[in-house]
């Protein structure tokens, strides 16, 4: 019996200790992740002291050692600062991360097709997941109208810029990939495009768009219930430069 006491005892005693010392670890609140960016990017808003953004790419680089990365991605109201690759296809970096290591998390890229700095219709990829937290999960906040209200806009900074970008269009695409086009004949073709994509959202955002306005698209993979059962399904956050 007094055994069994002691087996007791030693049990509470151990589970109070590893309680308290649980308690005393301080916690990390706004750790970043290990494919985000601990920089803060200011707009170049100063004219007499403007900020050289080709020094912030070249850092970026400098800290990965890897000259794959063309800019650095930001959303609103939120610390995910991120950077964007591009490799010579769209497969190397959906497996490697900005050290150009093999890693099944990937990064943050750019269709290879493009340039971040001149084209007029970009894509940037990322992975997601449902149990893990992959480069692109935070695009599925946006399925929620009340948080799209609160991060509107996204940020690329690139070695001449930084260019801000509005969200016109949210939507899952599960059979139409006529999105990935970064090739149209005409102007007019360009606006039915874009049209399109926006006509597509689940909700309306109100921004309207035209045959001037450079596209940004942000891709991943969707994990909503509500397309479980297709094989392809890719969340589409989709902007124009502002």
């Amino acid at each position: 019996m007094k055994n069994k006491k002691r087996v007791i005892i030693y049990i509470t005693s151990t589970i109070l200790i590893l309680s308290i010392a649980l308690m005393l670890v301080e916690l990390p609140t706004n750790k970043k992740k290990d494919y985000q960016l601990n920089i803060d990017i200011e707009s170049n808003d100063n004219i007499t002291n403007p900020i050289n953004y080709s020094d912030v790419i070249t850092k970026v680089r400098e800290e990965y050692n890897n000259n794959d990365i063309k800019g650095i991605l930001e959303i609103e109201n939120t610390d995910y600062i991120v950077p964007v690759l591009q490799g010579s296809d769209n497969d190397y970096y959906l497996n490697h991360d900005a050290y150009g290591n093999s890693n099944y998390m990937g990064s943050i890229y750019l269709d290879y097709r493009v340039d971040i700095d001149s084209s007029k219709k970009l894509l940037i990829y990322g992975h997601n997941s449902s149990n893990i937290d992959m480069p692109f999960k935070i695009l599925e906040e946006f399925y929620d109208k009340d948080y799209y209200d609160n991060h509107k806009y996204v940020w690329i900074t690139t070695s001449t810029a930084k260019k801000k970008y509005e969200i016109f269009s949210i939507y899952v695409e599960t059979k139409d990939f006529s999105y990935m086009n970064v090739n149209f004949a005409s102007d007019k073709d360009y606006l039915e495009h874009i049209t399109k994509l926006k006509e597509k959202s689940m909700y309306d955002t109100g921004v309207e768009v035209s045959s001037e306005d450079e596209v940004l698209i942000l891709q991943t993979c969707s994990t909503h219930k509500d397309y479980s059962n297709y094989q392809r399904k890719y969340l589409l956050i989709i902007l124009r430069r502002v």
